[in-house]
């Protein structure tokens, strides 16, 4: 009888093995087939930008990035420095920086 529970349950571990490698690959054959429209950036003047926008550093001193989030076609940053809080709003088209707050810590 345990003989018969271990190849039962067996049998069911490895077809969930092979159902999770299936849904992995088409998660990412979905994502891999997005439209090339979706990708390319809008850039009113190609000429602005000389070199990739994200290659650019963020000068932020010494400090810690507490969180990243995405909101309304942006990607916010929320970094904690030494004096204060910045929170940092990129755009994910060009990867150039939209606008940057400092919040003072009392």
């Amino acid at each position: 009888m345990l003989k018969i529970a271990v190849t039962i349950m067996t049998t069911l571990l490895i077809a969930g093995i092979i159902a999770l490698v299936y849904g992995v690959a088409r998660q990412a054959a979905k994502l891999s087939s997005s439209p090339a429209s979706a990708t390319k950036p809008i850039v009113a003047n190609p000429a602005s930008i000389t070199t990739t926008p994200y290659a650019q550093t963020l000068a932020f001193g010494q400090g810690e990035l507490k969180s990243v989030s995405a909101d309304n076609g942006s990607i916010i940053l929320h970094y904690k420095g030494e004096g204060s809080d910045t929170i940092v709003v990129l755009d994910p088209l060009n990867g150039i920086e939209r606008g940057r707050f400092q919040v003072p810590r009392r």
